[in-house]
């Protein structure tokens, strides 16, 4: 099997593609491992409300992360990409990311402050936001794009896994009782800031790399560049993160976590195709300059397979579904198995998401197309729920109806726009 996908994307950048994907196929197995090894442990040893009340903070910290995050991780691959053979523009590239994702931390850090000692939601647990929000700083120093544009991916891998396996280490030695939920993301703050930390060293000295200021108009041009992203992340968020949000405002802990479980089950199993795309994605960008055939025809391929793949892995997650929640998990988690089924479907929409929205739209510099989606989605979303908690009393499974309709609608309106702008011409392949 694995000689034929190789066979079909036989290309001058294969070997490279395929130390990529090898790369980030291992971290993302360990990202599909570990929450699984976590996950059950904190469920049974912190009880459904605690973990709810960390699923509740970290879904709170998505939209500071979101923010420092702005749309660098996309819009820096591109730069970087571009020009990873121009060291003097690297370092500009570089610098002025860097700069401007800080500048946005200090800003979400001084915002959570007047939220948490503004409403009581918050103030009664105000240790737990600020210690995840460490995640944030972390991020925001684990300059991922860098790697990612110059393709060297094993840095991303080898990095995030020490980090990983020692919070999951850390998981099991120091989280032994539910008063010890406040560990949880101080030993995972802790984990990306290192991370951080060690990735800037690398970059340093491995990629010769240095920081230097920059003028304003260099930085306001980082901003730019990476508005559109921007705009459609926060738009994800509308429907991402913020359904754990409305849930924790309008329903208890517990019910939180009955669909935090459901809903990272599911895009833990749609993750699995994240390393192939990161891995494809520079060099799409690549090929997009290239005669449109060459384009077309790579990736009509990675669509087929990816839809195949999906498929099959909901077919299996339908039958196996309720047997592994029970193994996995045990009782705690029988609550959420409806939801599971409920949002079950994206495991074949969101991989098509992906390549859509993330390989495709960027590559062809489609930003325009990729943000007005996205808000469409958030506005659909945030409607959904308001009209669907007027009808049906139980409200998580109002949200998760909502979530499934929401990544529906605007995974259809990318590949409408993909086959508009005759980026995969269908008909002339299939002739072949």
């Amino acid at each position: 099997m694995i000689k034929r996908i190789k066979s079909k994307f036989q290309s001058q950048d294969s070997k490279k593609i395929s130390a990529n994907f090898m790369y980030l196929s291992i971290l993302q197995g360990m990202n599909l491992l570990l929450p699984l090894i976590t996950f059950p442990y904190l469920v049974r040893v912190l009880g459904i409300e605690k973990f709810g009340l960390i699923m509740f903070a970290q879904a709170f910290i998505v939209y500071f992360s979101m923010l420092a995050d702005y749309g660098f991780n996309l819009s820096g691959i591109r730069e970087v990409s571009s020009n990873r053979n121009n060291k003097n523009k690297l370092i500009k590239i570089f610098s002025s990311i860097m700069i401007a994702r800080f500048v946005l931390v200090l800003i979400g850090l001084i915002f959570l402050t007047i939220v948490v000692f503004s409403f009581e939601k918050f103030s009664q647990n105000w240790e737990l936001y600020y210690l995840t929000f460490g995640i944030v700083i972390g991020t925001a120093l684990f300059p991922t794009w860098f790697f990612q544009g110059m393709e060297k991916m094993k840095y991303i891998t080898v990095l995030t896994v020490i980090a990983k396996l020692i919070f999951t280490l850390s998981i099991f030695i120091f989280v032994t009782d539910k008063n010890d939920y406040i560990y949880v993301p101080l030993i995972n703050s802790l984990g990306f800031i290192f991370v951080g930390l060690i990735s800037l060293y690398i970059i340093f000295k491995d990629f010769n790399m240095k920081f230097e200021f920059q003028k304003f108009k260099r930085i306001k041009l980082q901003f730019i560049k990476g508005w559109n992203i921007f705009v459609s992340k926060i738009s994800i968020n509308l429907y991402g993160a913020t359904n754990t949000f409305i849930l924790g405002i309008f329903t208890t802990d517990a019910i939180v976590g009955y669909y935090a479980i459901a809903e990272k089950v599911v895009r833990i199993i749609c993750s699995i195709f994240a390393p192939f795309y990161q891995a494809i994605y520079p060099h799409v960008v690549g090929i997009v300059k290239k005669p449109k055939n060459e384009a077309s025809v790579f990736l009509k391929r990675v669509f087929n397979y990816s839809l195949a793949i999906s498929s099959v892995v909901f077919l299996f997650s339908i039958f196996l579904g309720e047997f592994l929640f029970l193994l996995v998990f045990e009782e705690e988690a029988i609550n959420s198995i409806n939801i599971f089924y409920i949002l079950s479907p994206l495991i074949i929409i969101i991989p098509m998401a992906s390549l859509f929205f993330n390989v495709i739209l960027l590559s062809y510099k489609l930003d325009k197309y990729f943000s007005k989606l996205y808000i469409l989605g958030g506005i659909i979303n945030l409607l959904l729920i308001f009209i669907l908690f007027q009808f049906l009393e139980e409200k998580v499974i109002a949200v998760s109806i909502s979530l499934l309709i929401t990544e529906s609608i605007i995974t259809l309106g990318a590949f409408l726009v993909i086959l508009n702008k005759q980026i995969m011409t269908f008909r002339r392949i299939e002739k072949k």
